[in-house]
Parts: C-alpha cells; structure tokens; sequence
C-alpha cells in the first residue's frame, strides 16, 4: 500500500492559547506519520504567528502561512493550494482527534480507492456538559448516481448530520484540484457549501460508522452567539446551493424540500429575532427597519412563512411571523424580550 502523505490544515485566527496548551499534538501523536502540517495565520493580533513560525523552524514537517484576515474559507483555500499531500483533512485547534485518525483515513482512502471519507464525531456541549456520539453508517459508494440515492438517508437526515461539516471527512486532493473545488467567502456555513460542491462531482465515498474527532462547542465565540451582518445573505447563499444540487440531481422528494423551507423559515427567525437585538448590533432604529423589509420583501421570505403557516405551530411563532409580516421592530422587541424573559423563567424552574 505504502504510506502515502496526508495533509493536514489548521486555521489560526488568535490562537494562541490553545497552541500554547499543546493542542499540536493531536497531530504529532498521531500513529501515522506521513504527514505535514499546514499551520494558515489569518490575520491573528496576538502571538499565533510567532508561535507557529518557531513551529515551523522546529518541525520540518511543519509549514507556516500569513494572510490577512479573511475567514476560515480563504484560509483554507491556501492550505489547499499549498498542500504536497496525496490526501487532506482538517483540524481546528481547540477540537481533538483520536491518535488513530489519520492512519485509518489514509488505509480506507487507499483500500477503496474513493475520492472522500466520511468519519463520526463526537461532540461536547460544554455549555450544558452534555456529549454526543455521531456515527453516519458504514456505506460504500461507487457512483454520482448511488451518492444521489443515499444522499438524504446517509447525509442529510441522519442524527448529529454529516452533511455541513470539514472536519470529518479527508479528501483525495487530486480530485479537488481536478474540478477545482475550493471554499466560497460566507462567514458561516462555508463547510457545508464546500461539501454540497463536491457533491456534483463526487464518484466514489466511504462512509464509516467509527469515530475519530473530538469537537467542541464552548458556551460563547460560536456561530450562534455572534452578531453577523449578513447573516440573511448567508442563509440565502446556503439556500441557492441546496437548490442547485436538487436540480442537478433531479432530486424530487417531499422531505427535502421540507427540511429546506423549515431551515430557511428557522433562518429568518434568527435574523428577524436574534441578529436584530443583538447587543452588539451597530445598527441605528432606521437601519433595523430596511433590513426587516429587505429580508420581509425577498420570495424566499414570503415562500417560508407560507410552510411555517401549516407546519410551525404555537403562539410564539404566531406572534414573530404576525411581526415580521408588519415589519414592526417594535413588536419584535417587545416579543423577543417577552419570549427571553419566559425561557429564562422556565430554565430557572427546571434547575
């Protein structure tokens, strides 16, 4: 079989503390040893680019990177534009990963001859101290064709869904660089717009029901506790690339369009009831407003409110969509600190 190099990519955006915890040796450690490490500074204001420099002069196997910052996606995008490895795998700094991890992709992207795996996860919600194992089937698949078939059972609709992330897959880089498949800019969700690329091209998979990487979601810092712009936007970009492998896939069933209308309808909400009362939203009163009638005005708006009509039931959802649809801030403030102000009560009553 021989031992063909793995490459491995870790963004760094102010990361010091982790680097400096050691976290590097969830790679060094690893049983497998064919590898590099492509360490991408994107743009850090603390000491992770000094670190990963003396890194790089201590470890040959080590590479170091500087961009200005741009998010994971454009740091990404050099790693893999840099990588010498016959195959590439991610890992974020404050994730783990079991010390097998990359022998066994190596094995099973060399064993089945397939241009992507699909491993499991184990997840911690450190806010609430709960963990949970993902595991995703153990399926081998040798056309476009039998990928489309399985896609919603083995991808979409499984427990913990493997569908959006990066880190639990490894890629032939061959077969990235063949059609060119590299990450696009959104702030949030670049993972699962990469993957729904490669799914048009994407032959030969494995999917594997062990588990090797660790991740963690910390009570703050996560995608869910961030003001974010163009988090519309972002949720629209999602929503178009879902709506492009659909149709190159001919792909007609009821659950897929459901899960699309239900996760956009639960996007809106977010922007309409999170991303608008966000304590760090810079916005002025008649700002908020334009962006209520931007997002209220768009089809896909109007298309989810609709399926929420028959399939999102309960008062407070009521209250939120008779809101938006008068696009008054005001209501919005007033249910989304009454609604706040309940849970907190109800959470308080439980512990």
């Amino acid at each position: 079989m021989g031992h063909p190099k793995i490459s491995v990519i870790i963004c760094c955006y102010n990361v010091a503390k982790w680097l400096k915890l050691g976290r590097l040796n969830n790679v060094y450690n690893q049983t497998y040893q064919n590898w590099e490490l492509l360490l991408i500074d994107d743009g850090s204001t603390d000491e992770t680019p000094a670190i990963i420099d003396a890194e790089a002069k201590k470890e040959s196997r080590v590479r170091a990177f500087h961009k200005p910052n741009g998010g994971a996606g454009s740091a990404r995008n050099m790693a893999i534009d840099n990588a010498t490895g016959e195959y590439i795998c991610a890992f974020d700094i404050d994730d783990e990963l079991k010390p097998d991890m990359l022998e066994y992709c190596v094995g099973q992207m060399e064993a089945n001859q397939v241009d992507m795996l699909v491993f499991g996860l184990e997840v911690h919600e450190l806010y609430v101290n709960k963990v949970f194992n993902y595991s995703f089937g153990d399926k081998l698949i040798t056309s476009n064709q039998e990928l489309r078939d399985n896609y919603l059972d083995y991808f979409l609709f499984v427990p913990g869904g493997s569908n959006g992330y990066f880190c639990n897959k490894c890629y032939r880089m061959s077969f990235l660089n063949k059609y060119h498949l590299r990450f696009e800019n959104q702030r949030i969700q670049q993972d699962e717009v990469f993957n729904l690329l490669v799914y048009h091209y994407l032959e030969k998979c494995y999917i594997s029901p062990r588990i090797f990487y660790i991740y963690y979601i910390y009570s703050s810092g996560n995608t869910r506790s961030r003001f974010i712009p163009d988090r519309f936007d972002i949720y629209k970009s999602v929503r178009e690339h879902f709506e492009d492998l659909k149709s190159f896939w001919n792909l007609n069933d009821s659950r897929f369009d459901n899960y699309l209308d239900s996760r956009f309808y639960s996007g809106v909400m977010q922007c309409m009831i999170f991303n608008l009362t966000h304590t760090d939203c810079p916005w002025t009163k008649g700002e908020k407003k334009t962006e209520i009638a931007r997002i209220m005005n768009d089809p896909l708006t109007l298309h989810s409110f609709r399926y929420a009509e028959t399939h999102v039931n309960g008062i407070e959802h009521r209250l939120y969509r008779d809101a938006c649809r008068k696009k008054s801030l005001l209501l919005i403030n007033i249910y989304a600190s009454l609604f706040r102000f309940i849970h907190r009560a109800r959470k308080s009553l439980k512990g």
